[in-house]
C-alpha cells in the first residue's frame, strides 16, 4: 500500500464569528454554528448518572456517539448539580447520583472521562454548573465530617431549604472558588450558568441583608439584587481570565428577559422577577454566550419567533447566541426544524436542546421535507474577543489509499510557544474535478468529512464513491476554533483489488505561501518510483539551495525550504525526475 507523505496543512484564517443563515438561507446549514445539548444530571441522573446497567462509561459513550451522529458539536454536562460534584472536589461532596450514597467516591473522575471522549470526538465540553440552586432539602445533601454540604456547614447562607443567598458575600465567594477550583483542575472549553439568580421574589431576609451588605450604598432593593448578582459574574470572570484567559462562559437565563420582551404574555421575568442582567454581563464582556430559554412553540403566545428576535436586536457586546429550545414538549419537538431555521434566520450563533433524553430517542428529529438540518459538519464559531490567531499547520500528513477508503494521519501542530494550545481538526474531500477556488471549498460545509480531536481518520467510501479521484484536506482548529489553512493531496479510490492508482503524472506545484518569509514549503507529485532532484536558483543562474537528490517513492513530496540567510528577491526552482523536468519562480520578500 503506498503512502503519500504530505507536509502542507495549515494557515487560512477564517475570522467569521459564525455565517448567519439570514445570508445563507433558511434551510442551508452554516460552517460555523453551535450545535449543543444539556446532558442533565441532577437527581437519579436524568439524562446520565447513577449505578445500573449499562455501565456509566458505557452509557457515557452512548450519549456522546447518538449526539455525534446527530450532528451536533457541544456537550453542556451538569457537574454541579446541588452543591455537590461529579468530580473529584476539595470543596464538594461527590453527587448522590453516582452511586446512590451522598459523598460516596465512586472510584473514577466521571468529569475527566466526559472531557477526554468528548474532545475526542471533536466536541466542545462546557461543564454546566447550577450557581445559587445548591440543595435538594432533603438526605441527599450530603452531610459529611471532613467535607460537609454547604446546606448544613453554613445554613445562615441557605434561604427556603436550598437557595444560596447572593446578597451574602462569602455565600457568593465560596461558590467562585467552586468555578475556580473547576477551572484550575479540568481542561474544559466552558463554564455555563444556570439558576444564576434569585427564586422568584427574593427573599423575606433581603432587607436586613442589605443593610448589613450594601458597601456601594445601592439604592433599591431590586437594585440591589441584580448589582449581587452581577458583583458574582465579575468575580467569576476576573478570576477565570486570570487563570485561563481563552476558556469561555456561557449562561442560560430565563428566555423572557423582561416586560416587552413577551410578546404581551405574562411571564417569569429574568431582569424583575429573579433580578437576572444578563444583557448587563455581556455588556461587561463577563460572558462569553447567551443561552437564552425561550422553551415555547412558533405562532403561539409567548411566540418562539418573536422572543428570539427581542434576544438578536438586542443582544450586547456582540455575545453570541446560542438560542435554548425545549424538545421535551411535544409541541416544541414536532417544530424543532422550524425552531432551527428561526434561529438561522434572526441571526442567532446556534442552538442548545434541553435535554438529552428529549432529543435521543428521535433518528430524524432534525429532518423534515427531506432535508436534514444537521446533515453536514459545523464548527463552533471563533469568538473575536479570544484568540483569533491561526494555529501553526499540522505536520507530516500522510493518506494510505485503500480499498474503498482512505486512512489519513497527521502530526498535530507546532503550538509556536502557547502553553495553553490543544487542537481540534477538520478533514475536506473534494473531486479533482471541483475547480473552485481553495477559500470556496473550505467554505463549503457539504465537504467536511469529520471534525474530531483525532490525528487520523479513515474515510469510508461506498461502492458508488469508490474510484473517483478526491482531493483531501486537513486544518487545524484553535480553542477558539479558528482555522488554519490547507494542504492537499489528490488520490484514486479504487473499488477493485489492484493498487489503487495516487497519481497519473508529473506535476511540480507553486509553492506555498508565495511571497515568502523566510519559509515556504514546495510540492511535487510523482507517478512512479524514481530518481529525483529539486534545486534552488537564483535569477544570475548560480545554484543556492539542493532540496532533493534521491531516489523517491510514487506518489505527493513536500519539501520545505528556509530562505532566511539569503536575500531579498526571486528565485528559481527546477525539479527534475527521470525524464521530466520544470521549473517555477518564488519571491521572498524579507
Amino acid at each position: 500500500m503506498t503512502r503519500l507523505p504530505i507536509f502542507f496543512i495549515a494557515a487560512l484564517l477564517l475570522v467569521s464569528a459564525g455565517a448567519k443563515s439570514a445570508e445563507a438561507g433558511a434551510h442551508e446549514a452554516p460552517k460555523h454554528e453551535f450545535r449543543g445539548v444539556w446532558v442533565a444530571t441532577v437527581y437519579s441522573g436524568l439524562d446520565w448518572g447513577g449505578s445500573g446497567w449499562p455501565p456509566p462509561e458505557e452509557r457515557m459513550e452512548n450519549i456522546l456517539n447518538r449526539a455525534e451522529r446527530l450532528g451536533l458539536n457541544a456537550i453542556v454536562l451538569q457537574v454541579i448539580g446541588r452543591g455537590d460534584a461529579m468530580y473529584q472536589s476539595e470543596r464538594l461532596p461527590w453527587a448522590y447520583n453516582l452511586t446512590g450514597e451522598p459523598g460516596e467516591d465512586p472510584g473514577w473522575d466521571p468529569l475527566q472521562k466526559w472531557i477526554d471522549a468528548a474532545h475526542e470526538r471533536g466536541m466542545e465540553l462546557h461543564a454546566w454548573v447550577n450557581i445559587f440552586n445548591v440543595a435538594y432539602g432533603n438526605d441527599n445533601d450530603s452531610q459529611k465530617e471532613d467535607l460537609p454540604h454547604v446546606r448544613h456547614s453554613n445554613p445562615e447562607w441557605i434561604e427556603d431549604d436550598v437557595w444560596l443567598n447572593p446578597g451574602i458575600p462569602e455565600a457568593r465567594e465560596w461558590m467562585v472558588g467552586n468555578i475556580v477550583e473547576l477551572v484550575e483542575n479540568y481542561d474544559i472549553d466552558a463554564i455555563h450558568y444556570d439558576y444564576i439568580r434569585y427564586n422568584q421574589g427574593g427573599y423575606t431576609s433581603d432587607s436586613e441583608t442589605m443593610s448589613e451588605h450594601n458597601p456601594d450604598d445601592i439604592s433599591g432593593l431590586d437594585n440591589w439584587r441584580r448589582h449581587n448578582i452581577n458583583e458574582f459574574a465579575k468575580e467569576v470572570h476576573d478570576e477565570v481570565s486570570r487563570i485561563k484567559p481563552w476558556m469561555k462562559i456561557g449562561a442560560a437565563p430565563v428566555g423572557h428577559y423582561d416586560r416587552g420582551s413577551a410578546d404581551g404574555w405574562g411571564a417569569l421575568w429574568g431582569y424583575s422577577s429573579v433580578y437576572q442582567d444578563s444583557r448587563h454581563w455581556a455588556e461587561e464582556g463577563h460572558i462569553d454566550y447567551i443561552a437564552p430559554q425561550i422553551y415555547w412553540t412558533i405562532g403561539d403566545a409567548p411566540r418562539f419567533e418573536f422572543i428570539v428576535s427581542d434576544w438578536v436586536q438586542n443582544r450586547k457586546n456582540d455575545r453570541h447566541l446560542y438560542i435554548g429550545t425545549n424538545p421535551a414538549s411535544s409541541d416544541v419537538r414536532r417544530e424543532i426544524h422550524r425552531q432551527i431555521d428561526t434561529t438561522r434566520t434572526r441571526g442567532a450563533e446556534g442552538q442548545m436542546f434541553f435535554r438529552y433524553q428529549s432529543i435521543s430517542a428521535d433518528w430524524d428529529i432534525f429532518t423534515s421535507g427531506g432535508y436534514d438540518r444537521y446533515g453536514t459538519e459545523a464548527i463552533v464559531p471563533p469568538m473575536p474577543w479570544h484568540d483569533m490567531d491561526a494555529p501553526n499547520r499540522a505536520r507530516n500528513f500522510v493518506v494510505n489509499p485503500g480499498h474503498y477508503s482512505a486512512e489519513l494521519e497527521w502530526d498535530e501542530p507546532d503550538p509556536a510557544g502557547k502553553d495553553h494550545a490543544r487542537f481540534r481538526y477538520a478533514v475536506y474531500r473534494t473531486e479533482t474535478n471541483d475547480r473552485r477556488t481553495v477559500e470556496d471549498i473550505l467554505a463549503d460545509p457539504s465537504l467536511i468529512r469529520i471534525v474530531t480531536g483525532k490525528t487520523s481518520f479513515t474515510d469510508e467510501l461506498s461502492e458508488e464513491d469508490a474510484g473517483k479521484e478526491y482531493r483531501y484536506f486537513v486544518t487545524a482548529l484553535s480553542r477558539n476554533n479558528v482555522e488554519s489553512a490547507p494542504g492537499e493531496d489528490q488520490l484514486v479510490i479504487t473499488s477493485s483489488d489492484e493498487e489503487p492508482l495516487v497519481s497519473r503524472e508529473f506535476e511540480l506545484k507553486q509553492n506555498y505561501p508565495n511571497p515568502f518569509n523566510p519559509t515556504t514549503t514546495i510540492s511535487f507529485r510523482m507517478p512512479e518510483h524514481t530518481h529525483a532532484r529539486l534545486v534552488v536558483y537564483d535569477l544570475l543562474g548560480r545554484e543556492v539551495a539542493v532540496l532533493v537528490d534521491e531516489s523517491l517513492q510514487a506518489g505527493t513530496h513536500n519539501v520545505q525550504f528556509d530562505a532566511g540567510n539569503l536575500a531579498s528577491g526571486v528565485y528559481i526552482y527546477r525539479l527534475t525526475a527521470g525524464s521530466y523536468t520544470e521549473t517555477r519562480k518564488m519571491i521572498f520578500n524579507k
